[in-house]
């Protein structure tokens, strides 16, 4: 914490009587008096308050404030800068009061001061021949309202002896030090090809330490002959993948610290050195913040860009989604790719560090102007595309086939500038004729695939409804995952987890597992929430997403993080089984309309025999060397409480996953494995041939 010590000069008695009455600290009962004496009337008194041409905006804030105070006093007082042409000499102005850095020698000399290696000061202020406020932006406010309060003190009481006051600056920790040694004795070796954002982020971090400690380490790109942390490829131990995986490694009185790129390098910094070694907050809190720093080596891998099965949060419908506090719970809700506006300039790039330490996925939307991407545009927004954790950008939502033409061109031009995606979702089977400008849905969707050839594509589907699920999810699943499968075109399909109808319900934990588990069946690569921050519509009725408007936490966003949860346990076993298959239904009547569709696959080659009375949707996958996995999905009624059951032959032991555990499970004497599952649960079951 800072401690504040006033020394004050005063060159008679009477003042030195005049200062004490003034920096003693102001009681409740002494406040009004006090604001009296600062609306004393003091008519024909003028004063020219010169701040700096270019101050920050601290003081020009400050200067502003004083000129008020000082007018409600009735002072006459004005602003105006320090600006000088070129080749002329500096003209005073009448009765100046000088604020923060200006080309004056008064403010340069007390600047030396504020500005001192050993004992800087938070401000200096004197009333003097040409009184001065000078303090750093921190305390160039506190340090006016001082000013405004002695200055008025003296005009009142006629006194013109010079009073400083100064408080002399108390580093929070002046002993930090890095494995024992002081900040000031470390060199931060940075990579030759640092571009000017990451150089400036190790910039930043130096300016904390120098906060704290008062010392800061020297960066370059040359090592010492002393104590050196090599930050990324300036070391040769960094791992070699374009990813954003890292190390912490010492060796002698030198660090090792980062990956192959200066995103990767700044999530270890983040991660290792200041949040974990160092102890500060998200928030910037110091509080916890320890004085000797100990990095614990380590290697950690970029679990998020190998995933098998990635879960999105869609962000940008509703409020901003631009803070790191936002990131970090996106991330511990257990999301591995966020959909973020891009704004084009440094909130962008602080977007890409952010997802960068908590290890997320970007999907970029703002660069491209309706499903037209201009090649010739891409330079100036490279940066936004060179990194291992940004996926993509949203080229096209739900376009009209008058559209895939375009929508072609845009494809291929951005596949010469980048590898990264170009992202278009298409419509669901609801649409009309006239929005798809298609006879039927399965040749819109044989369409698209043929004439744009996506690289990636999705689909929303939005099944959940206050009166049970719409009847021709499973349709819709089917008529767009088998075009997909067959051109081999992986694809995402966006989940309902929010109400923005009447006649859609706001889901439940089994809604948001149910609809999960039955997109995997169809070969999904990814589920998209739809929507984590809450939208705003004047269209729809949008009740409270994972996020409210408030941008505090729903219950819909603990239901994620369990959901989610659960699921990356099963991408061990999901990255072995690659190969979608198709799927198909049992018992597929009744309340359960929702489960028929026609590319039924036929599973005998590896399934025996199920049986079952209950409703149940079944996914078939099959792994680089010929073995075969599969999904179970109870569809009974998900409004009820109603467990499935099956007993299922496949000639072998299962492994299966549920619950987010794992077990095997060994036929019975008639060759059969039983399986419960709850309402709107799912399993992931390995054959054991």
């Amino acid at each position: 914490m800072k401690i504040s010590r006033f020394r004050i000069i005063i060159l008679t008695a009477l003042m030195f009587c005049l200062i004490l009455s003034f920096i003693s600290c102001v009681s409740e009962d002494d406040t009004d008096l006090a604001e009296e004496e600062t609306t004393v009337n003091m008519t024909g008194i003028t004063c020219t308050i010169v701040r700096g041409d270019t101050s920050s905006k601290a003081t020009t804030d400050a200067a502003v404030q004083l000129r008020k105070q000082l007018e409600a006093a009735g002072v006459d007082a004005k602003i105006e800068t320090d600006w000088v042409k070129r080749g002329e000499e500096m003209v005073r102005f009448p009765n100046e009061i000088l604020i923060g850095r200006t080309n004056r020698p008064e403010s340069e000399e007390a600047y030396t001061r504020i500005d001192g290696v050993d004992a800087p000061y938070d401000y200096v202020v004197k009333i003097a021949e040409i009184p001065l406020i000078a303090a750093t932006d921190e305390y160039i406010a506190e340090a006016a309202e001082l000013f405004l309060e002695a200055y008025l003190k003296a005009i009142r009481d006629g006194h013109s002896e010079e009073i400083e006051l100064v408080r002399e600056h108390v580093f929070p920790i002046s002993d930090l030090t890095l494995e024992g040694k002081p900040l000031n004795e470390w060199t931060f070796v940075v990579p030759e090809n640092y571009n000017s954002y990451a150089l400036n982020e190790i910039k930043k971090i130096s300016d904390i330490f120098s906060t704290l400690s008062g010392k800061r380490p020297e960066i370059t790109e040359t090592p010492s002959s002393g104590n050196n942390l090599f930050i990324g490829v300036s070391s040769d131990k960094v791992p070699s993948e374009y990813d954003l995986s890292y190390i912490v490694k010492k060796d002698g009185s030198n660090i090792h610290i980062g990956g192959s790129n200066c995103w990767a390098d700044l999530r270890a910094i983040y991660n290792e050195f200041l949040y974990s070694a160092m102890g500060l907050k998200v928030d910037g809190n110091i509080m916890d913040a320890k004085s000797d720093i100990r990095l614990s080596e380590c290697e950690v891998g970029d679990e998020n860009h190998y995933r098998s099965f990635a879960v999105s949060a869609w962000c940008t419908s509703g409020d901003n989604f631009d803070t790191e506090r936002q990131v970090k719970e996106a991330a511990e809700a257990g999301f591995t790719k966020v959909n973020v506006a891009a704004s084009g300039d440094s909130a962008s790039l602080d977007m890409m560090k952010w997802c960068a330490i908590y290890d997320l996925q970007i999907l970029w939307t703002g660069f491209a102007n309706n499903g037209e991407f201009d090649a010739s545009g891409y330079p100036s927004i490279r940066r936004y595309f060179d990194a291992p954790h940004v996926w993509g950008f949203y080229l096209r939502d739900e376009p009209n086939s008058s559209l895939f033409p375009v929508l072609k061109e845009s494809v291929e031009a951005f596949a010469e500038c980048s590898d990264k995606v170009a992202f278009i979702n298409i419509f669901p089977m609801y649409a009309s004729r006239e929005q798809l400008g298609n006879r039927t849905y399965n040749e819109h969707v044989v369409q698209f695939l043929d004439t744009v050839k996506p690289k990636w594509t999705s689909v929303d589907i939005y099944p959940l409804n206050v009166s049970g699920l719409y009847d021709g999810y499973c349709k819709n699943l089917d008529e767009f995952a088998t075009p997909c499968r067959e051109r081999d075109i992986p694809f995402s399909v966006y989940l309902q987890s929010v109400s923005f109808a009447s006649s859609k319900r706001t889901p439940s934990r089994r809604d948001l597992e149910w609809q999960i588990w039955c997109i995997k069946s169809f070969g999904s690569d990814e589920a998209i929430y739809f929507t984590y921050m809450t939208p705003y519509s004047s269209a729809e009725d949008f009740k409270d997403a994972l996020i409210d408007h408030d941008l505090e936490k729903t219950n819909r966003w603990f239901y994620a993080q369990s959901v989610n949860s659960e699921f990356s346990v099963y991408d061990e076993a999901f990255s072995r089984y690659k190969r979608n298959l198709g799927a198909f239904s049992l018992n597929a009547d009744g309340k359960s309309k929702f489960l028929i569709f026609e590319n039924q696959f036929d599973a005998s080659g590896f399934i025996k025999e199920i049986k079952t009375d209950n409703p149940l949707l079944i996914g078939c996958f099959e792994g680089e060397n010929g073995s075969h996995a599969f999904t179970v999905v109870n569809c009974n009624d998900l409004q009820q409480e109603e467990k499935a059951e099956l007993k299922i032959n496949v000639g072998a032991s299962l492994t299966v996953w549920q619950n987010g555990d794992t077990s095997t499970l060994n036929p019975d004497s008639e060759g059969f494995i039983t399986l419960t599952l709850d309402n709107g649960e799912g399993v992931f079951c390995e054959i054991n041939a």
